[in-house]
């Protein structure tokens, strides 16, 4: 929209950010390309701008890439942002979206030999250090023992791998598989080092993009620097991102700092998501960190935010509920009242698991430290298969969905699969095997009962219903012959929660419950949120403290000294935690700060200006 002022045409001020994509297509010329840094803040349209730069490069140079066998390389930070420009992009070919491990993983599986010789000398290296590595208690020095066992059995059985094998999705346990950590030191050394390498990335993505460039591994994020500066006209790196928002450890450290000052460096102003109170909050938490400000819609609502502050010994599930009840009376709007109307942000997991109760299924696994990164994206066999098999078998039958249960069943049961069909004559009897199996999962649910996660799967091993790995069989059979493997007796132990607890526990890890953690919303909206902080619940973790924050606790010497030696500590990561947790409500947000010292609270609320005191309850 336009305006006539001073009888000159002026872009309206939501419109202020429009040269933004100019200047990065600009950049993206073939006789003038020019590396860039886009700084875009929460709700800045930075994936419009990332698809708008896309759809550009298909226009001006998809033909020529595509002819020449080229893609633009585009690195996303996780799947689901992958799969959302993926479809932006109607699946073009000349565009190849990963994450940073799926990329350096394409990039380094081809040299197989290459792979083999780093993993040999990186081996040694770690068994040598733990090797001088002094102790001071038992059980530091059993994990030392353990460490160098571990990595000299590795090492010895590296001579029969021919072949590494890498999900970037999964835990990778065997000796022939690469840890995550492995491939990104491994890729981005490879880059960093190997001119073989560096030919091979540029010759098939002349154009790299990144998203979340604030939180790249530090590692990749130093070889690409080096390969531009060294093949200026041969490669270009666009990034986009905001260093406010860098919450993870591992990302490039005071990366706006280390872009070269060749490099451009459009800056976005608008926040098009929030109300302007949410906006204003956003900029008054930012002023701490980097000064950098922005502007609300001219069109945006006003928005309400609200400070709840609570004693530490409060119950948090009455004291949420209250919250909610609050919310809907200050902001006018009942949608407070309807738990799927707004997104509760927590700290860690397991508060969620408390909250919404799946605790006995998941403090077990979380604890034993085994699963990571699988327990969190409920890619663990044993869950996986009850969570997206037997469950919406149990559902469907219990629906009277005659259709979806045989549909379920043809498609992953063995006594329904080609194979059984091919070994015998008698189908009848298959079909009737089948169906006595499904009676039989069922009877488990009768007279309103919840079976647990263990009597489901004695019922499909009894009747063959579904395949079970040898893992499973160990859990099931609760043998003393692999009492030793952790992985089993906690499985063993987190499988006793009944099915109900698994079904919870599946609705939160897809992202299908009221509850999130701080860090993994970002790049999400939500209409109203209320972020949760409690440090108590972060059961001893120190790399984020909001009662430091909010002056309720004194800062560490250590955090001191980072602070003045202008090194990350935690109150800068606790501040842009908090910054990326607010930015993410669009209408109205509750802060809930629980605390054991109320008063401390309060009055760094109003004093760093964040929140009135007509803005913050006690409870």
């Amino acid at each position: 929209m336009k305006t006539v002022k001073n009888d000159k045409i002026q872009l309206d001020d939501n419109h202020v950010d429009d040269h933004v994509d100019i200047e990065i297509q600009q950049c993206l010329s073939e006789d003038k390309p020019k590396n860039f840094f886009m700084f875009a803040g929460a709700g800045s349209g930075k994936t419009r701008s990332l698809v708008n730069t896309l759809l550009h490069l298909k226009s001006k140079r998809g033909q020529k890439l595509f002819e020449h066998g080229q893609q633009v390389a585009v690195i996303t930070y996780t799947n689901a942002a992958c799969d959302v420009i993926t479809k932006r992009l109607q699946y073009n070919q000349i565009f190849a979206v990963s994450t940073i491990h799926s990329f350096l993983w394409e990039l380094i599986k081809p040299h197989q030999a290459d792979i083999k010789a780093w993993v040999e000398k990186s081996l040694q290296k770690k068994i040598m250090e733990l090797r001088e590595k002094k102790t001071r208690t038992d059980d530091s020095e059993a994990k030392r023992i353990k460490g160098i066992k571990d990595k000299s059995e590795r090492l010895a059985k590296l001579t029969t791998v021919n072949r590494f094998s890498y999900n970037p999705n999964g835990n990778n346990a065997g000796y022939d598989s690469l840890s995550h950590d492995e491939v990104i030191k491994m890729g981005s050394e490879f880059i960093l080092t190997e001119e073989t390498m560096q030919e091979i990335l540029m010759g098939k993505y002349p154009i790299l993009l990144i998203d979340e460039s604030q939180d790249t591994k530090k590692e990749l994020i130093d070889a690409l620097l080096l390969i531009c500066e060294k093949f200026e006209d041969r490669f270009i790196v666009g990034m986009f991102g905001d260093t406010m928002q860098k919450i993870y450890l591992d990302g490039k450290e005071n990366l706006s700092n280390c872009i070269p000052d060749n490099w451009a460096k459009p800056v976005k102003v608008m926040n098009h998501r929030s109300a302007k109170r949410i906006v204003d909050l956003a900029n008054t938490i930012r002023g701490t960190i980097d000064k950098q400000a922005q502007q609300a819609r001219s069109d945006a609502e006003e928005g309400i935010v609200r400070l709840f502050i609570v004693p530490s010994t409060a119950d948090k599930k009455d004291t949420e509920a209250k919250v909610a009840e609050t919310m809907a009376n200050d902001a006018e709007n009942n949608e407070w009242l309807d738990e799927s109307k707004y997104k509760n942000l927590i700290l860690e997991h397991h508060m969620a698991a408390n909250r919404f109760n799946f605790e006995n299924l998941y403090a077990p696994l979380n604890e034993s430290k085994l699963f990571d990164t699988s327990l969190r994206d409920g890619s663990i066999f044993e869950l996986k298969l009850l969570s997206e098999i037997v469950s919406p078998l149990v559902q469907a039958c219990r629906d009277g969905n005659s259709f979806m249960v045989s549909k379920i069943v043809r498609k992953h049961s063995p006594l329904l699969d080609k194979k059984a069909f091919a070994n015998t004559s008698d189908q009848i009897n298959l079909l009737e095997r089948s169906e006595l199996a499904v009676d039989e999962l069922v009877k488990l649910w009768g007279n309103d009962m919840i079976p647990s996660c263990i009597e489901v799967f004695n019922s499909i091993r009894k009747t063959g219903l579904f395949e079970l790995n040898d893992r499973t069989h160990s859990i099931l059979d609760n043998s003393s012959k692999i009492v030793d493997d952790k992985k089993v007796m906690t499985l063993r132990t987190a499988l006793s929660a009944s099915f109900d607890e698994l079904e919870r526990y599946y609705a939160y890890v897809t992202g299908n419950t009221q509850f999130d953690t701080h860090q993994g919303v970002k790049g999400l909206e939500f209409p109203h949120v209320m972020v949760i902080m409690d440090d108590a619940e972060m059961r001893g973790r120190n790399l984020f403290s909001y009662e430091k924050l909010f002056g309720a606790k004194e800062k560490s010497d250590q955090d001191k000294k980072n602070e003045k030696d202008g090194k990350d500590n935690a109150i800068a990561r606790t501040t842009r935690l908090f910054y990326v947790a607010c930015t993410r409500a669009e209408k109205s947000l509750a802060v809930v700060a629980y605390s054991e010292n109320v008063a401390a609270v309060r009055e760094t609320a109003i004093s760093s200006g964040w929140f009135t005191e007509e803005e913050i309850h006690i409870l």
